[in-house]
């Protein structure tokens, strides 16, 4: 109970705090003559929806001639009315202030004030409650009222007293406050006989009206008004528009395709009205696209922190001045890609389409008379439901004008009709392997005859008087063309089938010193389609496109491309098997540098047709001089190994003449040493004088390799 009297206390000392802001601001905003202005509610007039997730308000109203038009917004939108908002005054009045409850956050005002209420109770934490409270304000002047007596002076301390009554229970806390009177007496009072605490010094009330203000702004942190002030010397209208965040509209389709498969098209569009306020008679448009937007924190006061610098003993500083930084990039987001298929739950649409479309009510079938088939009635002129949208280009989008106002209670969702015409378009069956194997998808070939943009949605198909299936619908613009599958085909029965091969060189080339023989690797798939129906069918075969893959001549021209497949438009009668194969082929090469060209790779060339004669001999030549220099090399390498021999022989024998010089019956064998040794110095003399003789050759037959090679051009065609 203490607690909740000390918050009552703090939010009525708030009101009142705030009852006298108010109080000077209305002042201020009162004109020369006296008259305050008028508060006004400007109603929503224009509704501009778009599929980025962001819709365009502009609301209309007449003021008086001082007026004050208060806008009430959550939080969450603040900034992007503050980023948007534009204010026009339509009869030469003069706007003034545009103005809102910008403040600090909670958190920091509170650290500002030098007071708090500790989130727990005294018994947890000795700081909660009306002792809590009390304790912050030592010194402070206060008139204290029990039921029996009523004291005034100054907060000295809260004081504990603990007793303890029974040794098997916690002892018993009393609290007791300690004033000080102006005539020097000490007073005490336990709290739980306190009623009231009057505080007399302005600071501390100060002090607990701002605490109990920052309080409040977090309990009330999602409401938000903009007032907005204009003077004028008469009535006159002003407009008010802005951008918020809002749901995006989708789009839902029906086709109905008659006996021979023509479409017919009907569009709705479905707004979702999520607001705190009522959409009553608004101009409605619809924006196919996706601009850019973003939200910037505008209605938060920022801080800069600066650097607490010490203050040097020598104060004849220059400052200095340094260049910005260049280069900073921020990373928005803006807009929704594609439609969004699929229905709104819980949505009411049911009674909010009020004048749209005519609702009057069916003529009476007559007696005998067959029954109208439903895609018929659905061409009528008379099914009851009217475009209620106007299409038309603005800019890079696309918009959808509904031409009547419509109304959409606040939490209500809406289906609005945009689209009801006749389009170009045939049954056909779309296959693709990697969808599913063995049959297509039953689908229609659509052409957007129309002129409009139709934004991506869903898609439920009638054919003839029966449900036929559903599909996805990306974004079409007027005469663009798009295949939409909705039910399997269970009457076309597909089977592929894969052989791949290298084909034989079709362009040998002599480039740098490498032979290069092109040839095609091919792939060649067949797929064989079947018409298991009594009826004739058009299967549209879906080949992927692969890099470096091109088609080749043999294989038909597909019926269109896209980014990702080939389209083949094949025709089939009834109860008839067609093949169609799909040829393609990527260019391949193999290189064989001339330099290592061996025999047995120019018998493979000839044999293969790669080369003729002429070419043949010249590769012989290529291949003969190769040979002379790998003769050389053998000679050269035969001398190293010979030198190398006579190396280790002369080390022995200068060790073994070492040995005998200490021996003077050895002198015969010393002089057979010395003369062997003198013969193999001529030897490496020899070997030196050949070796040289073999690199001049060598280059002179390198010479000559690197002339033929150079020499043999071929860039053949086979």
């Amino acid at each position: 109970m203490k607690i909740i009297s000390v918050f009552a206390m703090l939010l009525l000392l708030a009101q009142s705090q705030a009852a006298q802001t108010r109080a000077p601001r209305r002042a201020a905003q009162t004109n020369q003559a006296g008259n305050q202005p008028s508060q006004t509610q400007l109603p929503i007039r224009r509704i501009i929806l778009y599929s980025n997730g962001v819709a365009y308000f502009e609301r209309r109203g007449l003021v008086s001639p001082h007026a004050e038009v208060n806008l009430p917004f959550k939080q969450s939108q603040v900034d992007d009315v503050l980023k948007s908002m534009l204010v026009l005054d339509l009869g030469k009045g003069r706007i003034g202030t545009v103005s809102y409850n910008s403040s600090a956050p909670a958190s920091a005002r509170l650290n500002d004030i030098p007071f708090s209420i500790a989130a727990g109770t005294m018994e947890e934490n000795g700081e909660g409650g009306l002792a809590g409270v009390l304790k912050q304000l030592q010194g402070a002047r206060v008139v204290v009222t029990t039921p029996t007596r009523t004291a005034q002076g100054a907060i000295l301390t809260v004081e504990e007293r603990k007793s303890q009554i029974d040794a098997n229970k916690p002892p018993l806390v009393t609290r007791l406050l300690v004033i000080a009177s102006e005539n020097g007496e000490l007073v005490s009072f336990d709290l739980a006989e306190v009623r009231a605490v009057r505080l007399l010094d302005d600071g501390a009330r100060q002090n607990i009206k701002e605490f109990a203000s920052a309080s409040a702004s977090t309990r009330l942190r999602d409401a938000k008004t903009i007032s907005i002030t204009s003077d004028g010397a008469a009535q006159r209208e002003i407009v008010v528009s802005y951008t918020v965040a809002a749901p995006i509209w989708k789009t839902t389709y029906r086709v109905v395709l008659n006996t021979e498969g023509k479409p017919f098209f009907q569009g709705w569009a479905i707004v979702d009205n999520v607001g705190e306020e009522d959409w009553s008679d608004v101009q409605l448009s619809l924006v196919s696209g996706t601009p850019v937007s973003f939200i910037q924190p505008l209605q938060q006061p920022l801080y800069r922190y600066r650097p607490v610098i010490p203050i040097p003993e020598d104060l004849n500083l220059e400052p200095q001045v340094y260049d910005p930084s260049v280069g900073e990039s921020y990373d928005r987001v803006g807009g929704v890609a594609g439609g969004v298929a699929g229905s709104v739950p819980g949505g009411a649409p049911g009674g909010t389409i009020g004048g749209i479309g005519r609702g009057d009510a069916p003529a009476p079938r007559e007696a005998g008379k067959p029954m109208t088939s439903f895609s018929d009635a659905f061409r009528s002129e008379d099914v009851g439901v009217k475009t209620a949208a106007k299409g038309s280009e603005v800019g890079d989008l696309f918009e959808y004008k509904i031409e009547q106002p419509i109304t959409v209670r606040r939490n209500i969702s809406a289906l609005i009709p945009i689209l009801q015409a006749d389009m170009e378009g045939e049954r056909v069956s779309i296959y693709n392997e990697a969808a599913r194997k063995d049959r297509p998808m039953g689908g229609l070939r659509l052409k957007n005859t129309s002129s409009l943009t139709l934004e991506g949605g869903s898609l439920t198909v009638i054919d003839g008087d029966a449900y036929a299936g559903e599909a996805l619908i990306e974004r079409l613009k007027p005469g663009e063309e798009r295949f939409i599958s909705f039910a399997l085909d269970l009457g076309t029965l597909v089977t592929t089938k894969l052989k791949d091969n290298r084909e034989p060189a079709f362009l040998i080339r002599a480039v740098k010193g490498v032979l290069q023989v092109h040839y095609y690797q091919t792939d060649r798939k067949v797929y064989t389609i079947t018409n298991q129906t009594d009826r004739p069918r058009i299967v549209f075969v879906e080949h992927p496109i692969r890099e470096r893959w091109k088609l080749s001549d043999d294989t038909a021209k597909p019926y269109e491309t896209s980014a990702s497949v080939y389209r083949f438009r094949v025709e089939l009668k009834p109860r008839a098997t067609v093949e169609l194969p799909v040829i393609e082929q990527l260019a391949l090469m193999d290189s064989y540098a001339l330099s290592n060209l061996t025999r047995n790779e120019i018998e493979l060339f000839v044999s293969r047709r790669y080369i003729d004669e002429a070419t043949r001999a010249a590769l012989e030549k290529i291949i003969e001089i190769k040979n002379k220099i790998a003769s050389v090399d053998a000679r050269v390498a035969a001398a190293d190994r010979e030198a190398a021999e006579i190396a280790a022989d002369q080390a022995r024998l200068r060790e073994n003449i070492k040995a005998l010089s200490k021996e003077t019956e050895a002198r015969q064998l010393i002089a057979r040493y010395v003369a062997k040794a003198t013969e193999q110095e001529t030897r490496i003399e020899q070997i030196t004088t050949e070796k040289r003789a073999a690199a001049v050759e060598r280059a002179q037959l390198q010479s000559e390799l690197d002339a033929a090679i150079r020499a043999l051009a071929i860039d053949r065609k086979l």
